[in-house]
């Protein structure tokens, strides 16, 4: 089973929010489309699959059920997000036989996206020879890496060896997979967003080129088509007769030739001012790739400013760490005083249990003495009286050791109190040792977050680098493209004035044929007022036709009303004439019947 995850989405937003987290915490690979998804999870290198539902048009579903489909592929999980997916078509999905392991839903936070994945995906791994993963690849050079490998491995070194209350420092696994918070989050800066902005104006670059070379063919279309038309107007204007329709047929042609002409000259003057615009174009983008030069520059500026203040959150980790030994030794050093104390405590013990036998020692000699000598009391009032003067030596001695007890008494309670105070410092100051391992700890988090982030930057740096190469390939084929287009437009100039001339040419033929239809507009205009004056002599005739007419429908209109009057009286006899026939039925029928019944 791979190790690595699989994000298969082409929501450019949604990659730069989780992106850097997701590379900080899993071994993560980027696919754009569901093309060669199957191929790459083939390969045994994937523990996990994570595909937007609405990646290449809403494909993420199909995607799915491939993967399931695929026997070879059943140990891969699969995690699906989406920003459209309601709960019900969830559900519906995950009663189907290619439903996936976890289903998410757009927007969610980075660090609730990495805890989800967590249980499906094994986190990242540092390598222990070279914790800085990629950044040693990258173009930023090896000193400052070194540098940094130096200031991180002393106080790395030096926390391992003197752990302070059983804290123990978090393991390689545990820093890389913590979530970074904002502060580390946001000095990512947005070189992506530029190098898209530079590509899309490189292509809107090559669309321009493309549309201008689409114009220049439809301008040399014209131009032929002109060529073409003037041949068809100089045979036209050959075959000229006085006949006033075809004279003004050509005058319209010629008109619309000129007009064409006019276009293809607008046309041209146009092309010379885009052909100014794509210079203009060309060293606007070399400006913006200076821009983004400076960027990288800056960019690289930043990681090195935060090279140093890791290597002084080290240097203060180090300070820390030598105060903490400090007063560790001043600790041990009390030592011997307490020492001290318990052997004046020892001796003050002895001491009394000293006088404590002497006195009864003393209580039994008085004694024995009181009953050897109670005859010879009067021999032995001078070895009484020296007793006594010894024992009053001997109280004075007790009373004195007495005042030695009392004052090595006091001078202990002061070394008990001090003692205290120290024990209290002691405390404080381990306290104090525990909140700088805590803050090391941070320390330590920052790092391994700036380690990832560093990393982002250094992928970061070298797509911008092969892209900027890649752009100013580009950018020296459209100069050299430009500069053929320019040779091409000199041809085209060089023909354009060919044109001309011959347009001059084609003017002054149209200058005579526009003479000869002026003659032959004063004839027509002869022929016309003949004509007028056979007009009118025509519209008299027709104005008498037309009373004619009038007096002819005038006559009709009578005889129309004569032929309705006729046909009434048509109608009536009609009618008569079926009164009659009903009539004569009547008198048959009567006439049958009265024949009927003579019969009978």
């Amino acid at each position: 089973m791979g190790q690595r995850l699989l994000l298969v989405d082409s929501d450019r937003s949604f990659l730069k929010e989780h992106q850097v987290s997701l590379e900080a915490a899993f071994d993560l690979e980027l696919a754009g489309a569901p093309e060669g998804v199957l191929a790459k999870l083939e390969t045994g290198a994937f523990a996990a699959v994570f595909i937007c539902v609405e990646v290449a048009d809403n494909k993420g579903y199909a995607l799915c059920s491939s993967i399931r489909k695929n026997p070879r592929l059943d140990g891969v999980k699969i995690v699906l997000i989406s920003a459209k997916a309601t709960e019900e078509e969830y559900r519906r999905h995950q009663s189907l036989k290619g439903r996936a392991d976890l289903y998410l839903h757009k927007p969610m936070a980075p660090s609730a996206l990495v805890a989800a994945l967590a249980p499906l995906v094994p986190g990242r791994t540092l390598d222990p020879d070279n914790p800085l993963g990629e950044l040693v690849d990258t173009e930023l050079g090896d000193d400052w890496l070194d540098n940094l490998k130096g200031a991180l491995d002393g106080p790395a070194a030096e926390l391992s060896a003197a752990p302070v209350f059983g804290v123990r420092p978090p393991s390689p696994v545990q820093t890389t997979n913590l979530d970074r918070g904002p502060a580390l989050s946001t000095d990512v800066p947005p070189d992506s967003r530029h190098v898209r902005l530079l590509e899309d104006q490189v292509a809107n670059l090559h669309e321009e080129m493309r549309a201008k070379d689409q114009r220049l063919a439809a301008a040399e279309e014209r131009l032929r088509a002109a060529e073409a038309e003037a041949q068809q107007v100089q045979r036209q204007l050959n075959s000229v007769t006085l006949n006033l329709d075809e004279l003004e047929r050509s005058n319209r042609e010629a008109e619309t030739l000129k007009a064409r002409l006019a276009e293809t000259e607008a046309a041209l003057r146009a092309l010379e001012e885009t052909r100014g615009r794509e210079g203009e174009s060309a060293e606007t983008l070399k400006a913006q790739l200076k821009e983004a030069l400076t960027e990288r520059t800056d960019l690289i500026q930043q990681v090195e400013t935060l090279n140093q203040q890791v290597g002084e959150k080290a240097q203060r980790a180090i300070e820390l760490l030598k105060e903490r030994d400090r007063l560790l030794h001043e600790t041990m050093d009390l030592e011997p005083f307490k020492g001290k104390a318990r052997e004046l405590e020892a001796a003050l013990a002895e001491k009394e249990a000293a006088l404590a036998a002497q006195q009864q020692d003393h209580a039994a000699a008085l004694a024995g003495k009181d009953e050897a000598f109670g005859a010879q009391q009067q021999d032995h009032a001078a070895a009484l009286a020296g007793k006594d003067e010894a024992l009053t030596a001997k109280q004075q001695e007790l009373e004195a050791a007495q005042v030695a007890q009392t004052q090595l008494h006091t001078t202990i309670e002061e070394l008990v109190a001090q003692h205290t105070s120290l024990e209290g410092v002691h405390q404080a100051t381990l306290l104090e040792v525990v909140g700088y391992k805590e803050k090391a700890h941070g320390y330590q988090l920052e790092v391994a977050g700036l380690e990832a982030t560093m990393r982002g930057q250094g992928r970061d740096l070298a797509e911008l680098g092969a892209r900027l190469r890649q752009v100013e390939a580009e950018l020296e084929a459209s100069q050299a493209l430009v500069l053929e287009r320019d040779q091409q437009l000199l041809a085209k100039q060089e023909i354009l004035q060919q044109h001309q001339e011959e347009i001059t040419h084609l003017g002054g033929q149209l200058a005579a044929v526009r003479q000869d239809l002026d003659e032959a507009q004063i004839l027509h205009d002869g022929q016309r007022l003949e004509l007028m004056n056979g007009l009118d002599q025509k519209e008299a005739e027709l104005m008498r036709l037309n009373q004619v007419i009038g007096e002819l429908q005038d006559s009709h209109a009578a005889l129309e009303r004569e032929k309705q009057a006729v046909h009434g009286q048509l109608s009536e006899h009609r009618d008569r004439l079926r009164n009659l026939d009903g009539l004569l039925q009547e008198i048959q029928d009567k006439l049958r019947r009265g024949s009927d019944l003579a019969r009978g």
